[in-house]
């Protein structure tokens, strides 16, 4: 099978504090059952490789119904993860390179000027982030993030390589 037939699933905001819990193997098998295969997870911040094609709703409500924990999954297939990764402006070191993947990318989105060093980039399909400060230091204000939507969900540039790899 090509790589193209392979697809991301990025969890949003799970087991970044005590109530967010989500097991890994939990989604894994949630996956399976689903009908994914070659199903792997990366790190433990909600982040599974798979072949084939999963209800990302019946995946959320499971989710949900196991851990008490409310979630969007964002599926993206590995063309469009490939051109989202392969579009990013900046440079440097990759644990302060962030990804906001989404589902839509408004037709405008307003970025403040007031950023000091960071850099943000509205691209096509996903906005993109330098922060030298790190991510708990960013300048954007929640205002910016609901321009956005819900749905979206960020991963550092480390993190999106490793993704890619899986890919392959």
């Amino acid at each position: 099978m090509s790589p193209a037939s392979r697809s991301v699933a990025l969890l949003r905001g799970i087991n970044v504090g005590p109530t967010t819990k989500v097991p890994m193997a939990l989604l894994r098998s949630a996956f399976e059952e689903a009908g994914a295969t070659e199903v792997v997870t990366l790190l433990n911040s909600g982040n599974v490789v798979f072949r084939g094609k999963v209800d990302a709703a019946a995946l959320q409500q499971r989710v949900a119904d196991e851990t008490g924990v409310t979630t969007s999954i964002l599926i993206v297939d590995a063309v469009q993860f490939r051109r989202i990764a392969d579009a990013f402006p900046f440079t440097g070191d990759e644990s302060r390179l962030t990804i906001t993947f989404m589902s839509t990318v408004p037709d405008e989105v307003s970025v403040p000027d007031d950023l000091g060093s960071e850099l943000v980039a509205v691209g096509a399909e996903a906005v993109y982030q330098y922060l030298p400060d790190g991510v708990s230091h960013t300048r954007l204000k929640p205002a910016f993030w609901r321009q956005v939507g819900r749905d979206s969900t960020a991963r550092n540039l480390r993190t999106v390589s490793k993704l890619l790899a899986l890919l392959d």
